[in-house]
């Protein structure tokens, strides 16, 4: 019992001494409070493109297609890389019932999208573009190489002319002074051959200019023998005429009888050649513009003129 009471008298002792140095130890503190009034920071001002897709995406919403396709024109102006704007234009002018520009939309946003690495946007104007070409009317026109040929304003290269993609309505389609009208709808394919010829530019070819040019040379040639002959006549008859030795006067009238002669006959050939060079001379000809021709069934150059 002694051992008992004194084990139970130090157990209690222990307890009031842990629970005397636990009362002394102080309080954790507080976390503290923040200062009143203090604010989270504020988040940056949103661009305009991005204000205008907004804008754009809240007209959408609400069935305003047309003024939701303003807005997102405006946007795409100021950032033209963003493929969600590119798609949301295509989404309004498909709401619009505008086909062909619609797609266009659609496949700019999907190749931006592939750019961006953005699967979920390129997904979707795949899967956009895929409908809408199934039933987007289009136009093959056929004109001469060289034509002119515009669309509502927009000219076509001759490559494109063989698929023009329109939206339902009238379009008006103007090849030089030929100007038609056709009305489209979803799934029309329609062909139209235009009867303007394309404007004929020329050169002018000038085969026979060397052989011009030696006729003018010759026939100077000849005159100047003329020249010379005339002078060396002059002179001999002056000299054999002052000559009172008879040696001197038969040896000028030599001169001016064989040397003179000679010079009028030498220039009066080369005269004659170059005058009948010059008549024999290819004339001057016009050669049309070399034209590629490029049809359904053929491929190669055209060349027209005056050969």
């Amino acid at each position: 019992m002694r051992v008992l009471g004194w084990w139970a008298v130090r157990w209690f002792l222990g307890l009031v001494i842990a629970t005397s140095t636990a009362s002394a130890q102080p309080a954790p503190p507080e976390p503290p409070t923040p200062p009143t009034g203090e604010q989270a920071a504020p988040e940056p001002a949103p661009t305009p493109a991005v204000t205008a897709f907004r804008a754009g995406r809240d007209l959408l919403d609400a069935g305003q297609f047309e003024a939701a396709c303003a807005k997102f024109t405006e946007s795409i102006g100021l950032d033209p890389d963003a493929p969600g704007t590119l798609l949301n234009l295509g989404l309004c002018n498909e709401k619009l019932g505008k086909t062909a520009t619609a797609l266009a939309w659609f496949r700019r946003g999907q190749y931006r999208s592939a750019e961006a690495q953005m699967g979920e946007y390129e997904q979707a104007a795949k899967e956009h573009a895929v409908v809408l070409a199934a039933r987007v009317a289009t136009l093959r026109v056929d004109a001469a190489p060289g034509v002119t040929v515009k669309v509502d304003g927009a000219t076509l290269s001759e490559t494109e002319r063989a698929r023009v993609e329109l939206d339902p309505g009238t379009h008006v389609i103007e090849a030089g002074t030929e100007h038609r009208e056709i009305t489209v709808h979803d799934g029309d394919k329609q062909e139209l051959t235009l009867k303007t010829e394309a404007p004929k530019h020329y050169v002018m070819v000038d085969r026979g200019v060397k052989q011009r040019h030696y006729a003018y040379y010759a026939v100077g040639t000849g005159a100047a023998l003329y020249l010379a002959s005339a002078s060396l006549s002059l002179v001999g008859r002056s000299r054999y005429h002052d000559s009172d030795h008879p040696e001197t006067y038969q040896r000028w009238q030599g001169i001016v009888r064989y040397g003179g002669t000679s010079l009028f006959l030498v220039g009066s050939a080369a005269v004659v050649g170059g005058v009948y060079l010059y008549v024999k001379a290819p004339k001057r000809e016009r050669i049309e513009q070399v034209a590629p021709i490029v049809a359904r069934d053929q491929l190669g150059v055209a060349i027209a003129g005056s050969f």
